[in-house]
C-alpha cells in the first residue's frame, strides 16, 4: 500500500514517540506499578493532539465540514492521522491505546458531538488535553451484549436533578477517572446519558480488575447509589435520537479494527524477522515450507485487514454495517496472526521477551469488547436482510 509524503511523515512522527517513550514504560504500565495517564498528557502535548480544545472551551460553534474540496481533504487527512495514531499505539501497547481511546474518544468525542455548547466547553477540553481522564459507562453486570434492552441503571427526575441508581462493569479507566458519562434508563424508558464528576456523593468505583490482557488499561466497576446530578448534566439536554448509543458503538468498532490491525502488523513483523534468523536443520526456519506457508497465510489476513482499516481512514465514514463487518474480520485476524506469531517463535513466543505473547493476550479482548463476535454477526445479518 502506497503512502503519501504527508502520511509517511505522520507515521514516522507517531512511531518515533511510541518506540522512544511508550515502549520503555510498557513494563511498569503492565505491572500496574505506574499509571499510563502522565504519558498520555505528554503525548498529547508533544504530538499536538488537543486540536480544537481551545475553540470548544471558548464555546465556539463547531463549523460543519463537507467531504468535498479542501474541507474534505482535511477531514480525510485527520481521519488518517487518528487511525495511524491508534495503529502505532497498538503496535507497542494496546492497553495504553484502549485507555486513551476511552477517554478522548468515547467520553470526549461523545460530549463534544452530542452535548450542549456549555457542556462541551466545561467537560471536553480538560479530557482532550489529558488533564482529566474520562470514561464511558454503558455495560452492566447483567447487560453486556444487550446493553440497552437489559439496562437496569435508572434515572429518576427529582425537581431540578436526576437521581441515578445502578452499577456498571468492565469500564475502562473507571478506577481513576475524573469524568463519567453514565447511561441510565429514564422513567419514560429512554436510555439517556449523564455527566458525573468524580467525588459526587453516591458515586464509587472498584479497584482495577485483574485481567488476562490489556493490563496497561485500568478496568473496573462503577457504583451509583442515589447519585444526584443536576438537569444541566443531562447530555445534550436529553438525546432524542434513540440510536445515539449504537452510533457511538460504530465509532468504537472502527477504532477497534485499527487496534487489531496494529497488533497484527507488529506480530507479523516479529515473526518474519525471527524466521529469517532462527536456524534449524542448518538453515533459517523461513526456508522450511511449512513455516513459510504459515507466514504467507498471516500476510493474506494482514493484507485484507489493511485494506479495510485504511479504506475507512482515507475514504467516507463507515456505515454501521461496514463498521461491524470490519471489526469482526480484523479482530479475528489480529488474534489469529498473534497466535501464529507465537507458533513461529515456538518456545520463545511464549516468553515475555519476544512481545508476541502479550500482544496475543491483548488481541483477544478486541473480539469481545465493543460487541462480541456473535453480536457483530447478528448486526450484520440484520442489516443485510433489512
Amino acid at each position: 500500500m502506497e503512502f503519501s509524503e504527508a502520511e509517511l511523515a505522520i507515521r514516522e512522527q507517531l512511531r518515533r514517540f511510541m518506540v522512544t517513550e511508550l515502549e520503555p514504560r510498557t513494563a511498569v504500565f503492565e505491572s500496574g506499578s505506574e499509571l499510563p495517564y502522565a504519558l498520555m498528557r505528554k503525548m498529547i502535548v508533544e504530538l499536538g493532539l488537543a486540536m480544537g480544545a481551545d475553540e470548544i472551551e471558548r464555546g465556539e460553534a463547531r463549523k460543519p465540514r463537507g467531504e468535498g474540496g479542501a474541507d474534505g481533504e482535511m477531514r480525510r487527512f485527520m481521519r488518517f492521522a487518528e487511525t495511524q495514531l491508534m495503529i502505532e499505539m497498538c503496535r507497542v501497547n494496546p492497553g495504553y491505546a484502549l485507555s486513551f481511546g476511552a477517554s478522548v474518544g468515547l467520553f470526549g468525542r461523545n460530549v463534544a458531538e452530542r452535548g450542549t455548547r456549555e457542556q462541551a466547553a466545561r467537560w471536553v477540553p480538560p479530557v482532550l488535553r489529558g488533564e482529566k481522564i474520562g470514561c464511558w459507562c454503558l455495560t452492566e453486570p447483567e447487560a453486556g451484549s444487550d446493553a440497552l434492552g437489559g439496562m437496569r441503571a435508572t434515572a429518576r427526575r427529582d425537581g431540578d436533578s436526576f437521581v441515578l441508581n445502578g452499577s456498571k462493569t468492565f469500564i475502562t479507566n473507571a478506577p481513576f477517572a475524573d469524568s463519567f458519562l453514565v447511561y441510565a434508563k429514564s422513567e419514560e424508558g429512554l436510555v439517556q446519558a449523564f455527566l458525573v464528576e468524580k467525588g459526587t456523593s453516591g458515586l464509587s468505583v472498584s479497584n482495577p480488575f485483574p485481567k488476562m490482557g490489556m493490563r496497561s488499561s485500568p478496568t473496573g466497576a462503577v457504583y451509583l447509589e442515589g447519585v444526584r446530578v443536576p438537569v444541566a448534566n443531562l447530555l445534550g439536554g436529553g438525546i432524542g435520537d434513540r440510536d445515539h448509543v449504537r452510533k457511538s458503538l460504530s465509532s468504537e468498532r472502527i477504532g477497534l479494527a485499527a487496534m487489531s490491525y496494529g497488533i497484527a502488523e507488529r506480530c507479523f513483523e516479529i515473526a518474519v524477522a525471527y524466521a529469517k534468523t532462527r536456524v534449524q536443520g542448518g538453515k533459517p526456519i523461513a526456508e522450511h515450507q511449512l513455516v513459510a506457508a504459515r507466514l504467507a497465510r498471516m500476510y493474506v489476513g494482514l493484507s485484507n485487514a489493511r485494506r479495510i482499516v485504511y479504506s475507512s481512514a482515507r475514504g467516507e465514514p463507515m456505515s454501521a454495517l461496514e463498521a461491524s463487518a470490519g471489526k469482526l474480520y480484523v479482530a479475528e485476524v489480529g488474534t489469529q496472526v498473534a497466535m501464529d506469531a507465537i507458533h513461529v517463535l515456538g518456545g520463545n513466543g511464549y516468553m515475555d521477551e519476544y512481545v508476541v505473547e502479550r500482544l496475543a493476550r491483548d488481541a483477544k479482548l478486541v473480539e469481545i469488547g465493543g460487541g462480541t463476535t456473535e453480536i457483530q454477526l447478528l448486526t450484520i445479518a440484520r442489516h443485510v436482510l433489512a
